[in-house]
């Protein structure tokens, strides 16, 4: 009798056994799921990486395919100080100087509007605009890729009747050395003497 009772424990406990690693199974199951989440998303951000660079790739051997140069640029979050200083001269006067300064993030707008009125001498009232619109790109090589766009209405001589000097209108890309100015254009009044000259200076922040 004593054999069959021990006998009867034994299947008892052989039978639970697998029942108790189903428990852990099941337990275990749950943990694995959220680990393999967590893995499924960092292959998915693998994925990710791995067809920007080949996008990149692709880009890269269609540029030099084609003979025009290879643009890196910075990824990282980079400030640029953007100087724009116009200068307004008439005949042989000294240059009227105006400075527009932004601090624009690397690959991102600057956008400065600045606008008046004056008052001429027959009380007539016209508006004066000096508008600013930038975009810097700064290159791992070191220079800097600058998108400039400019709209200038000067005012006539105050002590003038006569209309207004004509306006600016200009946009243009232009590469620059960090911390070095350069004139990127001179305008002349079709109808005075006038001349305005622009010059511009991009410094990388540290």
């Amino acid at each position: 009798m004593k054999n069959v009772m021990l006998a009867m424990s034994c299947a008892l406990l052989l039978t639970a056994a697998p029942l108790a690693a189903q428990t852990g199974s099941g337990s275990g199951s749950g943990s694995g799921s959220g680990s393999g989440s967590g893995r499924g998303d960092q292959a998915k951000a693998q994925e990710i990486e791995k067809k920007a660079a080949e996008a990149v790739a692709v880009t890269t051997k269609i540029a030099e395919a084609q003979g025009r140069p290879v643009s890196r640029w910075v990824t990282t979050l980079t400030n640029v100080q953007i100087e724009l200083t116009l200068s307004d001269q008439l005949g042989n006067a000294a240059p009227e100087k105006k400075v527009v300064s932004m601090i624009v993030a690397s690959g991102n707008w600057g956008k400065i509007r600045s606008s008046g009125m004056v008052r001429l001498m027959d009380n007539e009232r016209i508006g004066v605009d000096l508008n600013v619109d930038a975009r810097p790109l700064v290159s791992i090589d070191g220079p800097i890729q600058l998108e400039v766009t400019l709209n200038y209405s000067p005012p006539a001589d105050k002590d003038s009747s006569k209309q207004r000097p004509t306006g600016i209108n200009q946009s243009q890309t232009v590469v620059l050395q960090s911390g070095k100015p350069l004139t990127i254009s001179q305008a002349a009044d079709p109808i005075t003497d006038r001349k305005v000259i622009v010059e511009v200076k991009a410094t990388v922040l540290k």
